[in-house]
């Protein structure tokens, strides 16, 4: 954290655009961006690379405790080696992190892993836990509790069943979560529509867009727009109808669709389901007018023999390809770089009020990734480090692959080899 570090003839990228510059870090911050070379006691020749903040993905399932499909070692180096340098972690674990006692056995549990990205947490609601709220410090009445209780980012509901015991359909539970707390995170499936649909012969049907329409009227009936993110949203009429909230999409339903990924069966069974192709291609028009405001990937691994059982759960892996998915549809002119960073890093942070993240502004954590866009090569399950072992994108050729990331102004990843720097848990702006 002492030693001053040199990344010097990358280009820098930023949501204001991309300008040659050397980024030189002190203290584990960003200290300048300079036409300059300053001496640092480490220099990182980035020539020909692209300078990012390092990805904020605010969506992903790390599976512990309690499950095995996933853990913070497995998950957290999956994270870096993707570029991602800052997790938020769901609450639908075994058991679920439902009260301030299991937020703090996680808090701890991930502790101990000693992770190589930085994480924050979302906790889960229930019918009878509203009043946790305070305690945890989400309420929007009460201040920020000091460290270890300063750790949640939002409330997760779970308007639709899900992987995990969480379910909330009263109306007024929704309307008493969106009142209290600074910021719900929804999963906008409505369960009323999915049981009526529980008897079409595919999962795709079993849960069509009617029912994530439906949940996002019922939060229009409740929440405030500034206090309610939803998560996952599949097309341009999701989007469109979750005008006044935070939006979210996901590298999954950007780049698969239901007819391509039927080849592999229930490996790419989500929640939301994949659509198809005119509904993907809509979403991809919805983040480009803007009406999506951050990527997360909804990282959700499960095992192979769970995902070839009978009945296999929903979820697919991501954290490790969400970087280079987005970076090679830039370099396609699908979406500006400058986009990528925005949705990727600067406006998760802001929108969850991370302190000190998702930019590479003098005095902000020197958390930054290096891609090289000239990178190419196709995405091989045995070359990632997802503990489940697979990846729905397995074989697709992409081009802009992350080779090094820096966290807190140390190098904890380059090129295939990981260095001894831990993340720590992140604090949130009042």
């Amino acid at each position: 954290m002492g030693a001053s570090l040199l990344i010097r003839g990358g280009t820098v990228v930023s949501p204001r655009g991309m300008e040659r510059a050397n980024v030189l870090i002190k203290g584990g911050k960003i200290s300048a961006l300079t036409t300059l070379s300053p001496g640092a006691d480490l220099v990182i020749d980035a020539d020909a690379l692209l300078v990012l903040p390092g990805v904020v993905d605010p969506h992903v399932h790390f599976r512990q405790p309690g499950m095995n499909s996933e853990d913070w070692v497995s998950g957290s180096r999956a994270a870096a080696a993707g570029g991602v340098t800052t997790v938020l972690d769901m609450p639908n674990t075994s058991p679920p992190t439902t009260t301030l006692g299991r937020l703090l056995e996680k808090f701890r549990l991930v502790e101990s892993s000693s992770p190589s990205v930085n994480y924050g947490f979302h906790f889960g609601a229930t019918g009878s836990n509203l009043g946790e709220l305070p305690a945890i410090g989400i309420s929007s009445a009460a201040p920020i509790p000091t460290p270890p209780g300063q750790l949640v980012a939002s409330v997760k509901v779970f308007m639709g069943s899900s992987t995990g015991d969480l379910l909330v359909t009263d109306i007024g539970v929704l309307r008493s979560f969106a009142q209290e707390a600074r910021l719900i995170s929804v999963h906008a499936e409505d369960e009323s529509v999915i049981m009526a649909h529980a008897s079409e012969p595919d999962h795709e049907s079993r849960r069509p867009i009617s029912a994530a329409l439906t949940a996002i009227r019922k939060l229009l009936s409740v929440g405030k727009g500034g206090r309610v993110y939803v998560c996952h949203v599949t097309s341009y009429k999701e989007a469109d109808l979750a005008s006044p909230f935070y939006r979210e999409a996901t590298p999954h339903h950007l780049f698969l669709t239901s007819e391509m990924m039927r080849r592999i069966g229930a490996y790419a069974k989500v929640n939301p389901p994949l659509r198809g192709e005119q509904e993907r291609a809509s979403l991809w028009r919805a983040l480009v007018e803007g009406k999506i405001d951050a990527i997360g990937s909804d990282h959700a691994p499960h095992s192979r023999e769970a995902k070839e059982s009978t009945s296999p759960p929903s979820g697919v892996p991501g954290v490790e390809t969400s970087l280079p998915l987005m970076v090679d549809a830039s370099l396609k002119g699908m979406i500006r770089l400058e986009d990528v960073v925005r949705l990727m890093s600067s406006s998760p942070a802001r929108i969850f009020k991370i302190r000190g993240k998702g930019a590479l502004d003098p005095g902000k954590d020197a958390d930054i990734t290096l891609v090289d866009p000239k990178e190419e090569r196709r995405v091989d399950p045995d070359a990632l480090h997802y503990k489940c072992g697979w990846t729905p994108y397995e074989g697709i050729a992409l081009k802009g692959w992350p080779v090094a990331t820096v966290l807190g102004g140390s190098l904890a990843y380059m090129r295939g080899e990981f260095y001894p720097v831990r993340g720590s848990a992140v604090t949130y702006e009042v």
